[in-house]
């Protein structure tokens, strides 16, 4: 683990998201980003120009990241490598470019906010990140703390299959936190196990079987549910999950799976690439 990307828009939610963060670099001896996007708005006058210029819109940026830095810095024990970047771009498509620039081994982003429009906005960021991005993306509850991560559940579609780099980048970030891997895959209560689903189970243990993970399949007639269940039964402290990129609500990684797993968890979900 060496480097950390936050997207900050100054706002509650992203400062939990920085000291979450921030407690993590510190722990596993990481660097830490923190980027803000803007947009520049041209006001509809008759010069059409508009009233703040790039430069002092960007210098304006970096001020406030300086000062958010040194909030983040204050509440750590020691001091850590944390850098900013703001540039005039939507937060899809900066965050993207500095992932390219900088390659980070963590993309970590709230989901909750104070009140419905907060949530609106955070949640949309959150999930197009998490479905376009092609680094991990780890999603926190609101007002979530750190504590150094013992155990993952690795929610696990046996149906849908696996690719070989999600795996892989799995490994990285097992083996970087020390952690144990526990595996689960949540079945519908009314849909039988099929063959393919058994010859996916088997590939999937092939791919996982350097970690050594702990398998268990649970019946539920919710993947949240089901999940959660896991989650506090083997009480660990992360949850895995590879969505899917289609759009298909009966999946069961869809983006609709996503979206209502997130909002109804209270542990960290760690969105891998698929």
């Amino acid at each position: 683990m060496k480097k950390i990307i936050v997207p900050v828009d100054f706002s509650d939610t992203a400062f939990n998201a920085a000291r979450y963060a921030g407690n993590m670099a510190e722990f596993y001896g990481a660097d830490l980003w923190l980027y803000h996007a803007y947009e520049m708005m041209v006001p509809a006058t008759e010069y059409g120009y508009s009233y703040v210029s790039e430069r002092e819109m960007q210098e304006a940026a970096m001020q406030e990241l300086e000062s958010f830095k040194n909030k983040i810095q204050s509440g750590l024990r020691r001091v850590i490598n944390i850098y900013t970047k703001a540039s005039n771009n939507n937060l899809s498509g900066g965050l993207e470019e500095l992932c390219r620039e900088i390659e980070p081994d963590l993309v970590v982003m709230s989901l909750s906010g104070k009140n419905a429009l907060t949530r609106l906005i955070v949640g949309s960021n959150t999930i197009r990140a998490i479905h376009h991005l092609s680094y991990p993306v780890l999603v926190l509850p609101h007002e979530a703390t750190f504590i150094p991560v013992r155990k993952i559940g690795f929610a696990c579609d046996y149906e849908n299959g696996l690719e070989h780099d999600s795996i892989e980048a799995l490994k990285v970030i097992v083996h970087d936190l020390h952690a144990e891997l526990y595996v689960v895959n949540i079945k519908d209560i009314n849909a039988p196990a099929s063959t393919e689903e058994v010859k996916e189970n088997s590939y999937t243990g092939e791919l996982l079987q350097s970690m050594k993970p702990s398998y268990q399949t649970i019946v539920s007639a919710g993947v949240s549910n089901g999940i959660n269940w896991f989650a506090e039964k083997e009480k660990v402290d992360w949850v895995v999950m590879v969505p899917r990129k289609h759009n298909l609500a009966e999946k069961i990684f869809s983006k609709s799976q996503t979206k209502d797993l997130l909002h109804h968890t209270h542990l960290p979900v760690l969105c891998m690439h698929n």
